[in-house]
């Protein structure tokens, strides 16, 4: 992040980058598929612990309420953040950027969808609106997330608390139709 700072992503290399942190290119490779991946580690750091954290939900709790508790339970690095989410909006083309978050929202969406038929057994009504649900559920996380972060720079509300009462805004919106769609489905 440091090297994207002070020279730009366009001016980065890989071997920029490999040889600040001391590995080889072959190193780096193992680890981002392209210097542009890096720029987005903390979507995918925050994926694998919110897949985790959904996991660990206890059966019988709400689906809007599980996942709700999933994203809180982040221990976000608001330096990294705050750098990769300025770097992502000065250097990089909105297409890649694009691309990188649907992406993201739907794996989101996936673990989500896995987590409903993991605790149900669908019919297979129940299985399209357990994926329009978890869809919804992951739209309106990426929503609030992007919310959250377009604060950026040196924010003193990009933090935690703020994340959570955006995350409860748009979860709530979607919970009320939701809850009663998925209750009918035995679902929820």
């Amino acid at each position: 992040m440091k090297r994207f700072v002070a020279d730009g992503v366009h001016q980065t290399s890989v071997s920029d980058i490999a040889a600040d942190v001391g590995v080889t290119e072959r190193t780096f490779y193992r680890h981002f598929p392209s210097k542009h991946a890096v720029i987005f580690a903390d979507y995918d750091i925050g994926f694998e612990w919110f897949a985790r954290a959904l996991a660990l939900r206890p059966h019988g709790e709400s689906i809007t309420a599980s996942v709700r508790k999933a994203v809180n339970a982040f221990p976000f690095d608001f330096a990294m953040v705050r750098e990769a989410a300025t770097i992502r909006s000065r250097d990089l083309d909105q297409d890649i950027i694009t691309t990188h978050i649907r992406r993201m929202r739907d794996q989101v969406a996936d673990e989500i969808s896995r987590f409903i038929h993991e605790r149900s057994q669908p019919t297979a009504d129940g299985a399209m609106i357990a994926d329009i649900a978890a869809h919804s559920l992951a739209t309106a996380v990426f929503v609030s997330l992007e919310a959250w972060m377009g604060k950026g720079g040196q924010d003193p509300d990009l933090n935690q608390d703020e994340l959570s009462r955006l995350t409860d805004i748009a979860l709530s919106t979607l919970e009320d139709g939701l809850t009663a769609t998925l209750r009918h489905a035995g679902l929820d």
